[in-house]
């Protein structure tokens, strides 16, 4: 199987699973509950990281923008790579072999999140994504990248 992104999450600052969308087919699917506890486990052992770094975050007016806690989780088949917003929200990729580094990809995700679901007037803050023109334009951002949607 070709590498690539197989699957984007998005975590609230609580650490709830607000929405997933798994793009390469031939990659094993997690069930619900496993995707569930996949982003509330890498949730809380970030948050930890965070605590425990002996690297410190540099002050300033702007040391808050730099991430805390995991960026980038490498096993031996696998990539968890994780962007992390000033608001403390999490923008997590399982990207497959070949590894390539997909942050430009969750920079773009984020402002997909941005313009799309936080503008819209029915969203509630922390509550699941139901976005149509979200999904439309996440499965276009990804089908650039040479990603088909996964149905």
């Amino acid at each position: 199987m070709a590498g690539g992104v197989a699957s984007v999450y998005i975590i609230n600052r609580n650490g709830s699973l607000i929405y997933n969308q798994d793009f390469l087919g031939g990659a094993p699917q997690l069930s619900s509950n496993d995707k569930i506890r996949l982003t509330s486990t890498f949730h809380g052992i970030s948050a930890i990281a965070a605590q425990i770094s002996p690297v410190q975050r540099s002050g300033g007016a702007l040391g808050f923008l730099q991430p805390s806690g995991i960026c980038a989780l490498d096993a031996d088949t696998f990539r968890l790579q994780c962007f992390h917003t000033p608001t403390g929200m999490k923008f997590l990729a399982v990207v497959l072999l070949p590894v390539v580094d997909c942050d430009a990809l969750l920079r773009q995700t984020y402002a997909l999140y941005s313009d799309y679901v936080l503008k819209n007037p029915f969203y509630e803050q922390d509550m699941p994504v139901r976005c149509e023109l979200f999904d439309r334009e996440m499965t276009r951002l990804f089908a650039d990248q040479g990603v088909p949607p996964h149905k």
